[in-house]
């Protein structure tokens, strides 16, 4: 039975596992609770016959200090050079971003604005770079950006063209939202991994994830109905799992799923808590890796991004040297117009060939094998008002001592922003836990 000073956190993706390192790292006793059959939420890897790759998670940005510590800690876990490489078509020709040519090709794609997008793109790149916190949510440039003009959307802070050379590539790819669905006040999670370059772990994320199951109990195949509240305070679980619904106290619960999940889960007990977790947007992507029996991508191209009128939003080479192992992601409006009549991977993979044929050749013919996974809770785009946001969250947590949130939506949705999160959250549970320990202590000497 576990320990009534056990602590429970619900989700087990990257901020979920932030979270339960930091506090294990603390000595704190976690149990972690998912509710499929492995951890690792969408950085688990999947299997391309017998080889695992990754769906999500891939790229490691070279800022990314926390991951990075964890991945350490986690055993030999090496890294290879990936970089930044992508391209889009412009006036009928492939105009690529790289290392090699990072500020060229920028100005290049800058040029595609007015004065006033490029006045505005090089502040808010400026002030990322000057300060990393403000490629956090919440970052403090950003928050006084919005209290002096509004979080207004991408689409009426920049102009038409300048946003749909430049800012939907960034929006529709993390986020799954077109620049109308995106605000200038989350911008800087988006510009730190644009501004950073990356890096792949040589055998990917599972041994990582097979190391860290090893740390501390976990409990998977199960799934949070509720809380359990008493005295005013949550003091457990209701799990369901294959033997049926069960409770389990816990001395706190840490809820480190996607928004709209925790909302479901305190519904019942805070619903003003619930409705401030549904103003946070999620929208749905599918991921294929695919593998083909020559190279698609070159040395120079190794990625491509579509235009709004594609279901497709990038097609890229999974790695530096594996150009023909390709990974398609499926998102933005016309891609969730598809996801929504309910196309195939079969379906999506053929447009996505047909797409790519346009520019660089390759046929279905070419096709070995490949993996799919379709996210319906997949691409976290924030919400407008961070601040605001925050604090009312703040608030109505007082309500409910003992719960915990942590997630995508609190720093940004990059494996370093989820890990920034994580440890945000654990130093909370510390402070609520030295608090009681404080007023436990006033009380005897009373």
């Amino acid at each position: 039975m576990m320990s009534l000073h056990t602590y429970a956190v619900v989700g087990s993706g990257a901020t979920g596992i932030a979270v339960t390192y930091y506090l294990r790292q603390r000595g704190f006793n976690v149990e972690l609770i998912e509710q499929d059959d492995a951890i690792g939420g969408r950085i688990r890897p999947f299997l391309l016959g017998e080889r695992p790759v990754q769906l999500g998670g891939k790229n490691i940005g070279r800022t990314y200090r926390l991951f990075r510590e964890f991945t350490a800690a986690m055993g030999n876990n090496p890294y290879e050079f990936f970089g930044l490489n992508s391209s889009q078509v412009q006036n009928d020709k492939l105009l690529t971003l790289d290392n090699s040519r990072r500020v060229k090709a920028t100005l290049e794609f800058m040029s595609q604005g007015t004065p006033r997008d490029i006045w505005r793109f090089w502040n808010v790149c400026g002030a990322v770079m000057r300060n990393m916190q403000n490629g956090l949510l919440g970052g403090p440039y950003f928050n006084d950006l919005c209290r002096r003009m509004g979080d207004q959307p991408l689409s009426e802070y920049f102009s038409s063209k300048f946003c749909q050379v430049v800012m939907r590539p960034m929006t529709v790819r993390m986020n799954g939202a077109e620049p109308d669905e995106a605000y200038v006040g989350n911008l800087g999670s988006n510009l730190r991994m644009v501004l950073d370059t990356y890096d792949q772990l040589i055998h990917g994320m599972q041994p990582v994830l097979e190391q860290f199951a090893k740390t501390g109990p976990v409990r998977l195949n199960s799934r949070v109905e509720s809380l359990i509240v008493r005295d005013g305070r949550v003091a457990g679980l209701r799990l369901r799992d294959a033997s049926g619904v069960q409770e389990k106290e816990y001395a706190g619960v840490i809820l480190a799923t996607p928004a709209t999940i925790s909302s479901k889960i305190v519904a019942s007990q805070n619903s003003q808590l619930s409705q401030i977790l549904d103003t946070v947007n999620y929208y749905p992507v599918t991921v294929v890796v695919a593998e083909y029996a020559r190279d698609i991508f070159s040395k120079k191209v190794r990625a491509l991004v579509f235009n709004d009128t594609y279901p497709i939003s990038n097609a890229g080479a999974y790695g530096i040297n594996e150009r023909n192992v390709i990974r398609y992601t499926f998102s933005g409006r016309t891609g969730r117009r598809y996801m929504k009549d309910g196309a195939t991977p079969e379906e999506l993979i053929r447009l996505a060939e047909e797409a790519l044929n346009q520019y660089i050749p390759i046929s279905g013919s070419d096709r070995i094998k490949y993996v799919a996974k379709y996210h319906p809770v997949g691409l976290c785009a924030y919400t407008s008002n961070y601040n605001q946001f925050a604090n009312n969250l703040k608030t109505q947590l007082s309500e409910l001592p003992g719960l915990f949130l942590t997630g995508d939506y609190m720093k940004g949705a990059s494996l370093e922003a989820c890990f920034e999160a994580g440890k945000a959250c654990a130093d909370q549970v510390v402070q609520a836990e030295e608090f009681q320990v404080s007023q436990k202590s006033e009380l005897a000497a009373i």
